[in-house]
C-alpha cells in the first residue's frame, strides 16, 4: 500500500531515470510555471515522455491509452470542467457503470487532483495513462470542438456549398425561418452532418454508413447496390457526428451498449426524404446506418422497372385477377418493395380497398391502408391480417411471408375472394413454392392458390455518357451455358468511366426478372411435393425465360454487361445460351434455335445423347465427340455455311 502513495519523483528516482539534483531542479521551475512535475521533467528534457509513461504503467499496472483511437462524447466531458482538466492535464473518457468516470491523466500518482476531479465530478475516478502531449491537444480538440470541426468543414466544403437540411416532425410541420437559419449558421457538427446527408442525396446514395475505425470515421455511401467510401474524417468527431444522429431520430443518446433504430424525415433541396436509423455498438464505438427512403421513386409505373413485354402482360393479367397470390423472391435490396408498391399503384382504383402491413413502411402512397408492423405493441403480422381482413379488404400486401402462422392466414385470405401480394426470400421462383411447403402449408393449398413468382434482381445500367461498343466473339459467351460455339460476333457494350458516373461506367439500375407461371402442369407438380429442381425444369420447358437469360438479354442490348449480370446471378445455374447464327438468347435446354432452326445443343452427333462438354468420347455409343457441329471460319465460302445448315436441319429430323 506504501508504493501506490509514493510521488513520481520518488518512483523515478528509485528506478534511477532521474536523479535527485534533477527532482529539485524540476520542483522549483514547477514552482514557478505551476505546472504538473511530469510535464516539467519532460520539457527539461531530464526524461523523455515515452520512458517516464513507460515506467508508470509497469509501476503502477494502469493501462495505456492512445488518445488518437479515443472519441468521447459531450455528456462525458461536462463531467469535469476544462479549468479543472487542463490544472490536472486529466481528460474524461467514459462513464463505466453509473458511478466510475475514466479518466486518463498524465500524472495518476498525482492524491490531491484524484481527490479534486472525484469532489468535482460526484464519481469514483479511475484513472488511466496518457501521454501529457496528447491529453493537452486532446482538451484543445473536445472543449472547443466547434473550432476543431470548422477546419474539418474547411477542408471539405466552401461558405458557396454549405447546405440547410431540415428536420420534418411526424406531423409535416415544418419549422420557422428563423429556427433554420440559427441551426444553419450553428453548431459546425450540425452543418458537417447536414452536409453528409445532402452529399447522399446528389450521389443517388439509398444508405449511409457511418463506420467508427481505429484512427477514424469512416463514411460510405452505397450507390447502385455497392458501398463506396467517400470520405474519412478525424476520430474525435465520431462522438459528436453519431450524436447527432441519434438526435434527429429521437433515439438515446446515452445508450451506447444496446442496438436502437429510429426513424426521420428531412427535406433537402425541396426534396423530402424518409430515413431508417440504426446503431450498432462495435469494439470502436458505435456504427450508425441510415437508410435513405426516396419518396419520388414510389412514381415509378410497372413498365419502367425493366421487365420484357410478354413477362409484363403476364403479370399484369395476374394484377388483375379478383383473388389468388402472386409472390416476388429475391435477396434484399433486389427491388422487390418498389415492384410490389408498382404493382399496387398499377391496380389502384376508388373502387378497391387496398391494405397494406410492413415493417416497415417505405413508401407512403396516397390511397393506400398502410399498417406498420410493431413487435413491442404485438401488433405482429399474423395480429395486423387478422384484423385486415375484417378490413373489407379487396387487395392485401404483405411485407414478408416469414412463418407458418403469416403464410396460413394469408392463404386463406387468397382463397376467399382476396388478392395478396407477399415477398419470399428465396433464391429463384422456383424455390419460392417449396419454401412455402417448407414453412409448414399444405402442398394442395399453395398450387390452388399462388398464380405465379416472380424473381428479381438488380443490375446496374452503363452511364450514357461514358458508353461505348465493341465486339465480341460468340465463344466468348460459353460461360454462360454457350459452350462450343464459335461462329459470328456479337456487339456488346461497356462503359469508359467518368465523373458523372464516379468512373465507374454505370449509372442507375435496372431490373432482371424471371416470372413461373402456375399453370395445370406446375399445379400437378406442386401437389406431388416435386422438387424446386423438378418445378424449375418443367417451367423452362413450358418457355419460362430465366432469370439469367433476361440478364444475358440486356447485355445484348448494350444496357448492362456481362460482368454486371455475373455479380448478382450464378451464371451457370441461372443463364442459357446464344445462338451463334442469329444471337437469340435461349434456354440451355433447347437443341435448336427456334429463331433460326440451326443446331445449338450439346450432343453426339452419332446418338443424339447429351454430352458433357470435357468429355472427349461418347459413354453411350463409344463415337469421338463432336459437342455441337463446329462453327465455319472466315474463310468458308456461303455453299459451306448453307451445306451446315441443312446438315443441322438433317438432324433436328433424325431425333
Amino acid at each position: 500500500m506504501a508504493k501506490e502513495h509514493k510521488r513520481l519523483g520518488d518512483l523515478l528516482i528509485e528506478a534511477r531515470l532521474i536523479s535527485a539534483q534533477d527532482l529539485s531542479d524540476a520542483i522549483a521551475e514547477q514552482r514557478k510555471t505551476g505546472e504538473l512535475l511530469g510535464v516539467t521533467l519532460v520539457r527539461l528534457g531530464l526524461i523523455s515522455e515515452p520512458v517516464m509513461l513507460k515506467h508508470l504503467q509497469n509501476q503502477l499496472g494502469l493501462a495505456l491509452v492512445d488518445l488518437a483511437q479515443k472519441s468521447v462524447d459531450e455528456h462525458v466531458l461536462s463531467h469535469i470542467t476544462e479549468e479543472l482538466a487542463r490544472k490536472y492535464f486529466a481528460l474524461p473518457l467514459e462513464v463505466e457503470g453509473r458511478s466510475t468516470l475514466v479518466v486518463a491523466m498524465a500524472d495518476p500518482l498525482n492524491v490531491a487532483a484524484l481527490e479534486d476531479l472525484r469532489f468535482h465530478s460526484g464519481m469514483f475516478i479511475k484513472p488511466v495513462l496518457a501521454p501529457p502531449s496528447a491529453i493537452a491537444e486532446a482538451i484543445a480538440r473536445y472543449y472547443h470542438i466547434d473550432s476543431s470541426m470548422n477546419e474539418v468543414l474547411g477542408a471539405l466544403i466552401g461558405p458557396a456549398d454549405d447546405v440547410v437540411v431540415t428536420a420534418v416532425s411526424d406531423d409535416d410541420q415544418e419549422r420557422g425561418v428563423e429556427d433554420l437559419r440559427r441551426e444553419a449558421e450553428g453548431r459546425p457538427t450540425v452543418r458537417l452532418t447536414n452536409w453528409l446527408f445532402q452529399r447522399a442525396v446528389e450521389e443517388r446514395a439509398s444508405d449511409i454508413h457511418v463506420e467508427p475505425q481505429d484512427r477514424d470515421l469512416v463514411i460510405r455511401f452505397r450507390i447502385d447496390g455497392l458501398l463506396h467510401e467517400v470520405q474519412r474524417l478525424p476520430k474525435w468527431t465520431q462522438g459528436a457526428v453519431v450524436s447527432r444522429i441519434k438526435v434527429l431520430s429521437n433515439l438515446d443518446i446515452a445508450e451506447k451498449r444496446q442496438p436502437q433504430d429510429g426513424r426521420l424525415a428531412l427535406e433537402a433541396n425541396g426534396r423530402r426524404l424518409e430515413m431508417r436509423v440504426s446503431t450498432l455498438p462495435t469494439t470502436h464505438g458505435e456504427k450508425a446506418v441510415i437508410r435513405l427512403v426516396d419518396q419520388t421513386l414510389v412514381a415509378l409505373d410497372i413498365e419502367q422497372l425493366g421487365m420484357a413485354g410478354e413477362e409484363l402482360s403476364v403479370l399484369q393479367r395476374y394484377l388483375l385477377r379478383p383473388q389468388g397470390i402472386i409472390l416476388v423472391t429475391g435477396p434484399t435490396g433486389s427491388g422487390k418493395s418498389t415492384l410490389l408498391y408498382s404493382s399496387l399503384r398499377y391496380i389502384q382504383h376508388e373502387t378497391r380497398n387496398i391494405v397494406t402491413v410492413e415493417d416497415p413502411v417505405e413508401y407512403q402512397l396516397a390511397g393506400l391502408n398502410q399498417v406498420q408492423v410493431d413487435e413491442k405493441a404485438k401488433k405482429t403480422f399474423p395480429a395486423a391480417l387478422r384484423a385486415i381482413l375484417r378490413q373489407d379488404p379487396d387487395v392485401i400486401m404483405i411485407g414478408e411471408i416469414r412463418d407458418k402462422e403469416t403464410a396460413q392466414i394469408a392463404f386463406r385470405a387468397s382463397a376467399t375472394g382476396h388478392l395478396v401480394l407477399s415477398t419470399v426470400h428465396t433464391n429463384d421462383a422456383a424455390g419460392a413454392v417449396t419454401r412455402l411447403v417448407d414453412l409448414g402449408l399444405e402442398s394442395f393449398m399453395v398450387a390452388s392458390s399462388v398464380n405465379g413468382v416472380v424473381s428479381m434482381r438488380l443490375v446496374r445500367t452503363l452511364c450514357s455518357h461514358c458508353r461505348e461498343t465493341y465486339e465480341v466473339s460468340a465463344s466468348s459467351l460459353n460461360r454462360l451455358g454457350a459452350r462450343g460455339v464459335t461462329e459470328g460476333t456479337v456487339t456488346l457494350a461497356r462503359g469508359r468511366g467518368c465523373p458523372l458516373c464516379r468512373m465507374t461506367g454505370y449509372q442507375g439500375r435496372i431490373g432482371i426478372f424471371e416470372l413461373l407461371e402456375v399453370d395445370d402442369a406446375i399445379r400437378g407438380l406442386i401437389t406431388q411435393g416435386a422438387s424446386d429442381s423438378v418445378i424449375r425444369h418443367a417451367a423452362v420447358e413450358a418457355g419460362m425465360r430465366t432469370i439469367g437469360e433476361d440478364g444475358l438479354k440486356k447485355v445484348l442490348a448494350g444496357i448492362t454487361t456481362l460482368e454486371e449480370v455475373a455479380r448478382v446471378v450464378y451464371l451457370e445455374d441461372s443463364t442459357g445460351k446464344v445462338c451463334p447464327s442469329c444471337a437469340t438468347v435461349l434456354a440451355k435446354e433447347y437443341d435448336y434455335c427456334p429463331n433460326c432452326g440451326d443446331f445449338v445443343g450439346e450432343h453426339c452427333e452419332s446418338c443424339k445423347r447429351r454430352l458433357h462438354p470435357s468429355w472427349a468420347f461418347c459413354p453411350f455409343c463409344g463415337d469421338e465427340t463432336v459437342v455441337g457441329p463446329p462453327g465455319p471460319t472466315d474463310d468458308e465460302s456461303e455453299s459451306l455455311r448453307l451445306e451446315r445448315r441443312r446438315r443441322n436441319r438433317g438432324l433436328r429430323r433424325a431425333s
